[in-house]
């Protein structure tokens, strides 16, 4: 249909229908406008804003909580002193761990026990005299209290369990003065660890063939019981 043809179409149409066509020619582009654009438009801005009110919601019941926190911890009159005792636990585990490695290195008490008889035995020239066990714990001394602790005077004080024992023999040998030396000597000289607590050295009557001494010996652990002789 050419422009001439359209031209005498319009023509023949009545002043009303002329007007309505061309109140829907410029209608159509405002809804096409509303339908495609400012629809989606609102929609998304919508989502934004109530995703917006749901993000500051969430902001003020995060600060609620957090000055809840903060006035609960201010109330707490103990906090110092907890926080205190938790530090010093720490610091505890951290020695008991390192005292666990010592104490593994050191000869146990069933070993040293077998030791020092089968040293004995390999000299026929030493006379045992005596021979005696002991268990006891080792008594450390105590820890300061924590910072901020307040000391009741009428609480009953409560020792604290041990944390060490030491178990030792103490043996009395006669012999000379070489064969004790030399006794004394492997001990030492052996592949294990332990400690010397005492040495009397005496010289009998006879002289130095006859001597006596007397040596007390101990290894530490985390475990009581008693060595048996």
């Amino acid at each position: 249909m050419n422009a001439s043809a359209l031209i005498e179409r319009w023509q023949a149409l009545a002043p009303r229908e002329q007007w309505l066509c061309l109140a829907v020619a410029l209608l159509l582009p405002a809804m096409l406008w509303l339908v495609l654009v400012h629809d989606p438009l609102a929609q998304r801005h919508e989502r934004l804003r109530s995703q917006q009110q749901a993000d500051h919601a969430r902001l003020l019941d995060a600060n609620v909580a957090r000055a809840e926190l903060a006035a609960r911890a201010a109330a707490d009159p103990d906090r110092a002193v907890r926080e205190a005792l938790q530090a010093a636990e720490a610091v505890r585990e951290r020695h008991l761990n390192v005292l666990q490695r010592e104490t593994a290195a050191l000869i146990d008490p069933q070993r040293m026990q077998k030791v020092l008889q089968d040293l004995l035995q390999s000299r026929p020239g030493l006379r045992l005299q005596g021979l005696e066990s002991f268990s006891e714990p080792l008594r450390l001394p105590a820890a300061p209290a924590p910072a901020g602790a307040v000391a009741d005077s009428a609480a009953p004080a409560v020792e604290p369990a041990p944390i060490l024992y030491r178990h030792g023999m103490r043996l009395s040998l006669e012999g000379s003065y070489f064969e004790l030396r030399d006794y004394l000597r492997s001990i030492e000289g052996g592949d294990w660890r332990l400690f010397w607590e005492r040495l009397d050295y005496r010289v009998e009557e006879a002289g130095p063939g006859r001597a006596r001494i007397t040596v007390e010996l101990y290894t530490l652990s985390r475990e009581a019981g008693w060595i048996g002789v």
